[in-house]
C-alpha cells in the first residue's frame, strides 16, 4: 500500500536531514519519515521538532506552539 506525504512530513523531512542538527542530537533522519514517526520518538530533539510542524498544521498560534513545546521540553529534559 502507498504511503503519501503531507507538507508537513516533507517539512520535517527537510528540517531533520540537516547534517549538524544530525550530528548534535544523535539520530537519523531516515528513521523518521512522517510526524507520526518523530512524535512517537524517545530523541526529544527530533519530538520538539515535529511539534512545531504539527501544531503549525494544526493551525495553532506562535504563543500556542511555544507553550506546547516549551512544556514537553521541560518535561523531558
Amino acid at each position: 500500500m502507498a504511503r503519501y506525504l503531507t507538507n508537513g512530513d516533507k517539512i520535517l523531512q527537510a528540517v531533520l536531514s540537516d547534517q549538524r542538527l544530525c550530528k548534535y542530537a544523535e539520530y537519523n533522519p531516515a528513521d523518521y519519515e512522517t510526524i507520526s514517526d518523530a512524535l512517537d520518538s524517545d530523541n526529544p530533539t527530533v519530538c520538539a521538532v515535529a511539534k512545531i510542524v504539527d501544531c503549525n498544521e494544526r493551525n495553532l498560534t506562535e504563543k500556542e506552539i511555544y507553550n506546547e513545546v516549551s512544556n514537553y521540553l521541560k518535561q523531558n529534559i
